[in-house]
Parts: C-alpha cells; sequence; structure tokens
C-alpha cells in the first residue's frame, strides 16, 4: 500500500483531499457542538428571560395606572374632608358610578378610615351586577393589613403617601388590588384612610396583557391548572437554566401576597431560532464546495461577492457609526447582491423617515411632559428643570436671577362663588398675562400648582426684577375680573414675593424657593394685593409659618 501511494501522485493528491475534508469536518463540528450551538442555547434562554421581564413589566405598568387612578383622587384634602366626615354622598355621587368602573377596568373601589373601617365600598361583577360580599368587605382585621395603609401603633401619627398592591385569592378568584393611603395635597401628613380599587384577574386582564405584550397571553388559576404543566415561578425565574420544556406554551406564575402561587400566565413558545438539520446540511455543502472549488473561483468570488459586501458591510457600519441613514449603496446590479444593495436602500430610507417622525413625536411628548395641561405654561417639572439648568451651567452668565412667586388672592372663595370652570378661566387668564409680560427668550413662567405661579427672571437686577414684579401685579389687577367674595378688593388680585440671587457662588434653588416663599407670605400678611421683595442670603432665617420648598 506504501509503495502503491508512493508512486501515484493522484492517490496522494486524493488522500489529501480526503485528509483535508476530514480536517475541515472535524473542525466544523467541534466548533458547531462545542461552541455554535451552546451560543444559540444562551441567546434562546436570554431572549426567553426577557421576554418574561417583559411580561413581568406589563404586570406592573396595569398595577401602575391603578396606583397613578389611586394618586389622582386619594392625595386630595377634599378627599380628607369626605373621609373624615364620612360623605357618603359625596363618594356615592362621585364613585359609585357603574360606567366609569367598567371603562376603567376596574370590578370594585372602597375606602377605609385611618383604623381600616369601611367607610364606603361599590364593586360590580363583570356582567354589571352588585358584590355584596368581596374579600375586601368581609376581611378580618388580620387580613385587612395586607391590603391597607393603616397607621402601626409604635410609628409616628405623621406618614407620607404610601402603595400596597398585590394579588388576593377572592371569593371565587384571584383578584389584582392596588391600595394607597389618603394624604394632603402634598403628599405628606397624617394618613387619614385608604383607597383601594381591584380587579379580577380575567379576560379583561388577559386582553391588557395581550395588547401590551403584541402577543396572545392567557390566565389560569394555578390550582386549575392540570398536573405536569412546567410552570416557572416569576421571581425565581432568574435561576432556571432552561425556560423551554416540550410543552407548546410557556408558563410563568405568580404569587399572592401570602407567597403562594395564585395566578399562570402562559404564552406560546417562540420558534425557535435554529434548526439543527439545516445547520448541518449548509455546513455539509459549504465544506464541500470550499475544498473542490476554492481555488478556481476564488478570484471570481472575490470580484462579484466578496467586495460587494465588503462595500455593503462598510456602508452599513458606517450609517451604524454616523446614526445617517441617508448614505446609499451605490450598487446597480440585477442579481441577488443588486436585489440586497436595493433593499438596504430602502431599509435606509426608511430607517430614515422613521427616526424623522420619532423625532418630532419626541418633542411632541417633551413639550407634554414640561408644559401645564390646563395654561399651556411650563409646569413645576420644567420648572426644575430649569433651575437645575442654571445651577449646572453657572458659567452661562445668566445672573442676577430672580424668583417671583404669585398667588393669586382669595382664589378659593372665587371657585366656591363663581364655579371652579370659571376659576380655571382666571388661571389661563392670569397665565397668559404673566406670559405677555415677561421675556420669552429670558425668562421662564410655570404654574408651582394650583392658582400659584413661580417666575424665574435672568440677567436682570433686584431693582429691575421688583418693576417686572409690580407690572404683573397690576396686569393682573387690571384684568378687572369681578371678584365680590374678595376681602382685598373688588377685581382678582394676587399677592407676590421676590427675591435675586446675584453670585452665580451663592445660587441654590431651596434657599431661593425659601426666601421667595417666604416673601409671598409677608406680601399676604400685608393685606395681599402687593408685591414683597426680601434679600436673598444663603443664612437667612424665614418666618417659620412659611411653606418648605
Amino acid at each position: 500500500m506504501r509503495n502503491l501511494i508512493a508512486r501515484s501522485l493522484r492517490l496522494k493528491l486524493f488522500l489529501l483531499f480526503a485528509l483535508l475534508l476530514i480536517g475541515f469536518s472535524s473542525v466544523h463540528l467541534l466548533i458547531r457542538y462545542a461552541w455554535t450551538i451552546p451560543q444559540f442555547i444562551e441567546l434562546e434562554v436570554e431572549n426567553d428571560k426577557k421576554d418574561i421581564r417583559k411580561l413581568g413589566s406589563a404586570f406592573s405598568r396595569i398595577q401602575s395606572e391603578m396606583q397613578r387612578l389611586i394618586y389622582d383622587n386619594a392625595v386630595w384634602d377634599e378627599m380628607i374632608r369626605v373621609i373624615k366626615e364620612r360623605d357618603l354622598a359625596f363618594l356615592e355621587e362621585n364613585y359609585h358610578i357603574p360606567e366609569s368602573l367598567a371603562s376603567l377596568n376596574l370590578n370594585g373601589m372602597h375606602f377605609y378610615d385611618a383604623s381600616g373601617e369601611p367607610v364606603s365600598h361599590f364593586a360590580l361583577e363583570n356582567n354589571g351586577s352588585v358584590i355584596l360580599d368581596s374579600v375586601f368587605q368581609t376581611a378580618s382585621s388580620t387580613e385587612k393589613r395586607q391590603f391597607l395603609i393603616v397607621k402601626e401603633p409604635e410609628l409616628p401619627a405623621t406618614k407620607v403617601l404610601g402603595f400596597k398592591s398585590g394579588i388576593i385569592q377572592g371569593k371565587q378568584h384571584p383578584v389584582l388590588f392596588v391600595s394607597g393611603s389618603i394624604v394632603p395635597s402634598t403628599g405628606v401628613g397624617d394618613v387619614v384612610g385608604t383607597m383601594l380599587v381591584w380587579t379580577y384577574l380575567d379576560e379583561k386582564v388577559s386582553q391588557q396583557l395581550s395588547d401590551l405584550m403584541q402577543r396572545q397571553i392567557m390566565l389560569f388559576e394555578y390550582s386549575a391548572l392540570p398536573q405536569g404543566k412546567s410552570v416557572i415561578p416569576f421571581d425565581k425565574y432568574q435561576d432556571f437554566p432552561q425556560i423551554r420544556s416540550s410543552e407548546q406554551k410557556i408558563y410563568i406564575s405568580f404569587n399572592d401576597v401570602n407567597g403562594k402561587a395564585s395566578i399562570v400566565m402562559a404564552y406560546a413558545k417562540p420558534k425557535r431560532m435554529f434548526d439543527d438539520n439545516l445547520i448541518e446540511y449548509s455546513m455539509g455543502i459549504a465544506l464541500l464546495s470550499s475544498i473542490l472549488i476554492l481555488a478556481l473561483i476564488y478570484l471570481l468570488i472575490n470580484k462579484m461577492v466578496i467586495i460587494p459586501l465588503t462595500s455593503l458591510r462598510e456602508t452599513v457600519v458606517k450609517v451604524i457609526d454616523q446614526g445617517n441613514c441617508s448614505q446609499a449603496t451605490n450598487i446597480q446590479r440585477q442579481d441577488e447582491i443588486g436585489r440586497l444593495a436595493s433593499l438596504i436602500d430602502g431599509l435606509f430610507a426608511t430607517v430614515n423617515s422613521q427616526q424623522t417622525i420619532l423625532v418630532e413625536a419626541n418633542k411632541k411628548l417633551q413639550k407634554l411632559s414640561d408644559t401645564d395641561e390646563l395654561t399651556n405654561i411650563a409646569n413645576r417639572r420644567s420648572l426644575m428643570h430649569f433651575l437645575e439648568m442654571i445651577e449646572q451651567q453657572r458659567e452661562l452668565s445668566l445672573f442676577p436671577v430672580s424668583m417671583i412667586m404669585l398667588d393669586i388672592d382669595h382664589f378659593k372663595t372665587y371657585n366656591d362663588f363663581y364655579g371652579h370652570q370659571a376659576g380655571d378661566t382666571v388661571i389661563c387668564q392670569v397665565a397668559e398675562v404673566l406670559s405677555k409680560n415677561t421675556r420669552s427668550n429670558m425668562d421662564l413662567v410655570a404654574r408651582y400648582g394650583g392658582e400659584e405661579f413661580t417666575i424665574v427672571l435672568t440677567q436682570i437686577s433686584k431693582e429691575e426684577a421688583l418693576l417686572v414684579a409690580n407690572k404683573l401685579k397690576q396686569a393682573i389687577f387690571d384684568l378687572k375680573i369681578s371678584h365680590q367674595k374678595s376681602q382685598t378688593a373688588e377685581f382678582i388680585s394676587a399677592s407676590l414675593g421676590l427675591t435675586s440671587c446675584e453670585q452665580a457662588d451663592d445660587f441654590d434653588i431651596e434657599q431661593l424657593f425659601r426666601v421667595a416663599d417666604s416673601a409671598l407670605y409677608e406680601a399676604k400678611e400685608a393685606g395681599r394685593n402687593s408685591v414683597i421683595s426680601k434679600p436673598y442670603q444663603l443664612s437667612t432665617t424665614l418666618n417659620k409659618q412659611a411653606k418648605r420648598y
């Protein structure tokens, strides 16, 4: 055999190609089984866990919407009165509305006082029938601690806004609840009670989750799930090395407030990202082709494939690095590479168009988040951003900086006498006057809350700022808005507190608010419809009755 091999070059070449084929095949098989497939599996597991995280986020978002509803209604001075006086007529008129409950995807709304005693219950089945014995109406004192915000004996009376949420087993089905403390509109103060809303974990929650996840989400009670199903606890899914099983669906369980599995969310298992047979077949074809014809067609492939693909890659890399999707591949061919280049050009054009739309949408969203909905001027968030910009960029030479705190005099009595709609009109008129009498490119007019406004003036002396404050006071009075219940004047008037920080090194947002607010307090004490200016000092001791920033 050795002599035969030694005499035959053809056989040597055949054996050489055989050895090359075996070598290439061995390397590719080793890479495939030791590296490629494990990497695919790892990526698949990570994507599956990402889907679970998205599911958890979607569920949290539903709870956040319920929490926002509570915040909008429980953090309200009027609600404190209602709970303390147990004004059932107010609650029935404003909250016991079946249509509102249905539109909010809720089944129940409950109010409790600070000791956990019920003030009002309103709960409906999905068919509209009244529920008289929900778990929240029949709960014991121990059970109430799971969902109520009640004062603990060993804790001080003053508390901040707090929330509780979770799953509780109802009379027939698990329910999702969110509760929040009823506190003053500042968010800090004595907790006078709890507002609680809840919904059955049924088809409507399933539909909400499906809309948020953009895939079908099904809900099952854990106790009703057939035995043998592979269920992954949501609080432990990160510990699982493998998410998928032989099941066609992925099942995720969520615990109730007692830490027991209560509800299971299921969705179809995503299609696998790789196929063993396909990879094996394509690998064999690639190996065989590379060994037999690589030397003959390398130059042709290099010219017709590698160079154009390199050009495409460079264009894509350039777009990624620069973020400029107006680039083009500049490849004009009729074959597959030409069609690919055309698709890439089309993709770039689509992304470029979508980026433009997204930028405009983001601008609109930013404006909405920084604008007061009623007056269309800056809101409190925008005001804080503006002050933080001044503080962080002191070198912009915006100093001296002055702050005016303005409060419409006797506005509550105006609202009570003329109505809230008239009050809203007054607030809008005052906002318009403030905007017209300040510099839009230098100053900021913001609605601080209710009938209170804050004006920040930049690059203006304290003497000029005082002139502006008096101008604003007079402009509001000149609106000649009748106020029969005012104890100050026959027309709507305002009290203004002013302070000015002349040196950038002395600028402190909190102190600026404190001094301006103290000046406003003194203006009110002085009889209202007046302007009080106080010097800005970091060590200023302010009137203890002035409200805190």
